[in-house]
């Protein structure tokens, strides 16, 4: 029964609780599916605590964090409980509290006045009281650690009535964290990796079916979960815990895979499958150790080629058994063995073998080695002579053939095994090595000893046999998983590929998302209304592209329009509406424009834009800056450059703020490496390099009917949007005088509202922009597009960096007074510059510039 929705490739997720990285079954088999026709996602754990997005081959790699949360939260409620058993408990700490509160009750009766000798009594009582406190205390710390220690004991060696949701907390971390990215994935088949997420993909799939869309999931049973070695917090009783999890989730999924024969055989046995799993063995495919690598083994442990070598690679436990090979050192003084650790060298259990080797005077035969890519495994090993897998017996490790075993193979080294069934029975049927009794040193030695006697025809075997390795080569395995595949989605969706992607070459890629309409985000301070001018031009001059505008309320008067406007102690505040922005814009978004300087995200990772970007870059999204004014504008420079600057005073408060400001944000500007964007071109003097993205108005809304300067007294508008730097003091001392004369008529609007500002530049004739920056904004080019005659300082750099002649009336603070007489009086030269301002805005200012750079720069796609 084919389980998908129509349209396009299948679409496969598969998840895993570690970080894919060095998994390279999980990697091997989304390469396998993507060559076959279908659309992979391997979702694994984010172990930086970011989200991150990567590409590898046709393989999309999506890793999320765990919080662990519910693991942390039982362990704190654990550790509560004991304390407070421990403390009802212990008589003698009862008695030390009691004699704490009577010699409390003793000093507050006897008052401030006490005698010496009452002193003296309250000090040798506070002493007294001190030792006994001290003393209790070391005894309790004792006996507790004696009494829990045995209670642990007991009970990690009990496995009855042992429930998952009980004493596995981190499964329902794993549902926290999976659950929610798979409702959001568009996905047909979910394939589980190990034991820990087969709950996660069952109740994802229950779920989905809920609504009404076909689901299945695959169960890949890595290990024998009954038979799970005991080592470290991995006890019996955890162990039967994730039986009880296996057990209750097995029988739900569509299918099941695993690595070996006797485990397929086990599996139905125990949980009365319908049919024998799949078997896919985690094996190499055929010419591994060809890869070309700059070091072998041998070279990195400084080895001449006539040394001795021996070699373990993987994962390093107290069960995996290195330490028999360690301990073998001593009878084999020529030896030398390699250790390649994975995760990497400084674990615990890796840095205990350097102490048994030291202790056992072998520590410079020892050398532990970080792991290489999982591609290059064979040909880092092959120069070594002998390949160990020592584990020890455990239902799990009789049962299983483990990927080193065919590591070892293609690089074309003898192995020398512990006599756990399946690897033995393997190594014995195909002699490419000898087997020696677990954890005994003695019968290592002598095994190692055998081989290295024929080391030549061991290797030649190896070499010389084509067949050897055919029946176990990954090219083999992947052949069961696609009809594993088939009987899920059906024969006609699932292909036989011409050639199979080698892991081999394969490097993870960053994650661009180009696969898609891009979705444009701009936030979070929408100064002016330009981010949603500019989402607005974008969406109507390019097919296709969605954007999204979020604006923080920071209980201004004035509020422009946004697709989110969120109160400011939200945005600063609370942790859950910035997970929840977070977790949908990872999903959803391709391109964000960060405004101002600040984060997108509240301050979930930091104050500023930097605590933003990585976030954002991790899953593929591209990251832009957009800088609107004051909060990049250098006051030092400015007073510097202009006669008329508004940061004149050093001193002045306003000042202060905006240059400490600005030493903080401008040196994280100019190491940012994404495109930066400024909104006039004025800034681009303090930001050399930038893009400037011209202010955006709607024509069609500022037009009016009314023509400019046929009354007998003007109307002059002055809205600044904030008076001390846009000079309103200046324009105060020039038309103040004009409007007493009775020439003008002089308007100051403070806090308009957006939706009142048309008709009040309507029913003006000249507006006063700003007098101290030598720059326009928004409200210049409002009044232009309305036909009316914009008055202000404008420098001609800035003149310049727009093609055309610039309608806005010159004017500095020393000759406002001059200009607006002049206008009132020769209406002529009013009205021509009047006229002009609707043509310079289409060219310039209508949204069309602006979406076409921010097209060509972000490099935004339709559909």
């Amino acid at each position: 029964m084919a389980a998908r929705a129509q349209g396009g490739a299948p679409k496969i997720v598969m998840m895993v609780g570690n970080d894919i990285a060095h998994d390279t079954r999980v990697l091997k088999m989304g390469l396998t599916l993507a060559d076959a026709g279908l659309d992979v996602t391997l979702l694994g754990y984010a172990s930086s605590g970011v989200r991150e997005e990567r590409r590898f081959g046709n393989v999309r790699i999506l890793r999320v964090p765990v919080a662990w949360r519910m693991r942390d939260a039982a362990a704190a409620r654990k550790k509560e409980r004991r304390a407070r058993l421990d403390l009802a408990m212990d008589p003698a700490h009862r008695r030390t509290l009691d004699l704490e509160a009577s010699l409390r009750r003793r000093e507050a009766e006897s008052g401030a006045g006490l005698v010496t000798q009452g002193r003296r009594g309250s000090i040798k009582a506070r002493r007294f009281l001190a030792r006994a406190r001290s003393g209790a205390d070391r005894r309790l710390r004792s006996y507790e650690t004696r009494a829990w220690k045995a209670v642990d004991g007991v009970t990690h060696r009990t496995p009855y009535a042992a429930q998952w949701r009980r004493i596995l907390p981190e499964i329902d971390d794993y549902e926290l964290a999976f659950g929610p990215v798979l409702d959001q994935l568009d996905w047909d088949v979910l394939h589980a990796h190990d034991v820990h997420l087969v709950g996660v993909a069952s109740r994802a799939v229950a779920r989905r079916k809920a609504q009404g869309r076909p689901a299945a999931w695959v169960y890949d049973a890595h290990e024998y979960v009954r038979g799970l070695s005991i080592y470290g917090p991995r006890t019996v009783r955890r162990r039967a815990g994730y039986l009880d999890l296996e057990s209750e989730y097995v029988r739900d999924a569509d299918a099941v895979v695993t690595v070996t024969e006797p485990l397929a055989d086990q599996l139905r046995s125990d949980h009365r499958l319908p049919v024998v799993p799949a078997v896919v063995m985690n094996s190499p495919m055929l010419g591994a150790a060809d890869h070309v690598v700059e070091r072998t083994i041998r070279d990195d442990v400084g080895l001449a080629p006539d040394v001795p070598l021996m070699v373990y690679s993987g994962g390093v436990t107290a069960v995996r058994g290195v330490d028999t090979a360690v301990e073998a050192l001593v009878d084999l003084p020529d030896v030398h063995l390699a250790v390649v650790a994975v995760p990497h060298r400084e674990i615990a259990a890796a840095k205990s073998l350097h102490k048994l080797a030291v202790r056992l005077g072998v520590a410079d035969r020892l050398h532990l080695l970080d792991p290489v890519r999982p591609d290059e495994v064979a040909a880092y090993l092959r120069t070594a002579d002998v390949g160990l897998l020592p584990i020890h017996h455990y239902g799990s490790h009789e049962v299983a053939l483990p990927n080193k075993v065919f590591e070892y193979l293609h690089a074309g080294i003898p192995m020398l095994v512990s006599d756990t069934r399946a690897t033995a029975e393997f190594v014995e049927k195909h002699g490419v090595g000898a087997v020696h009794v677990a954890k005994d040193t003695a019968s290592f030695v002598s095994a190692f000893r055998d081989i290295w006697g024929r080391r030549d025809a061991l290797r030649a075997r190896i070499a010389d046999d084509p067949e050897l390795l055919t029946p176990f080569a990954w090219d083999r395995q992947e052949r069961v998983l696609r009809d594993v595949y088939r009987g899920i989605l059906g024969d006609e969706v699932v292909h036989e590929p011409e050639r199979s992607t080698p892991l081999e070459g394969l490097r993870e890629e960053p994650f661009v998302r180009n696969d898609r309409a891009s979705v444009l985000v701009i936030g979070p301070a929408n100064m002016a209304g330009q981010a949603w001018a500019w989402a607005k031009a974008v969406e109507r001059d390019v097919d296709g592209v969605r954007t999204e505008v979020i604006s923080v309320d920071r209980g201004s008067p004035i509020l422009f329009e946004a697709d989110e406007i969120v109160p400011a102690a939200t945005y600063a505040n609370d942790p859950r509406w910035a997970q929840s922005l977070e977790a949908r814009g990872l999903e959803q978004w391709t391109h964000v424009l960060l405004e101002a300087g600040r984060p997108i995200f509240g301050l979930r990772h930091g104050r500023d834009f930097t605590g933003d970007v990585p976030v954002l870059r991790s899953v593929g999204v591209e990251v832009g800056l957009v800088l609107h004014g004051s909060e990049i504008r250098n006051p030092r420079r400015h007073a510097q450059s202009s006669p008329w600057s508004p940061f004149a005073d050093p001193d002045d408060d306003l000042t202060a703020r905006l240059q400490r400001q600005w030493e903080v944000l401008h040196p994280l500007v100019t190491a940012f490496d994404g495109p930066v964007f400024v909104s006039t071109p004025d800034l681009l003097e303090d930001v050399p390099g930038a893009h400037l993205l011209p202010v955006v108005v709607d024509p069609q809304r500022w037009s009016t009917d009314t023509p400019a300067m046929e009354r007998d007294v003007p109307v002059v508008l002055h809205a600044p949007s904030r008076a001390s730097i846009k000079g309103t003091d200046h324009v105060e001392a020039a038309v103040r005088p004009l409007a007493e004369a009775g020439l003008v008529e002089y308007r100051l609007l403070e806090g308009v509202a957006p939706d009142g500002m048309p008709a009040a530049i309507a029913d003006a004739d000249i507006v006063l922009d700003q007098f101290t920056l030598g720059s326009y904004g928004v409200m210049a080019v409002q009044a232009l597009a309305a036909g009316r005659v914009v008055v202000g300082h404008v420098t001609d750099e800035v003149r310049a960096g727009f093609p055309g002649t610039n309608p806005i009336v010159e004017a500095t603070p020393d000759t406002l007074r001059e200009v607006v007489e002049r206008l009132v009086a020769e209406r002529d030269e009013a009205r021509a510059a009047a006229a002009a301002g609707p043509a310079y805005v289409a060219e310039h200012h209508d949204g069309r510039r602006s979406s076409t750079i921010l097209r060509e720069v972000l490099g935004l796609r339709g559909e």
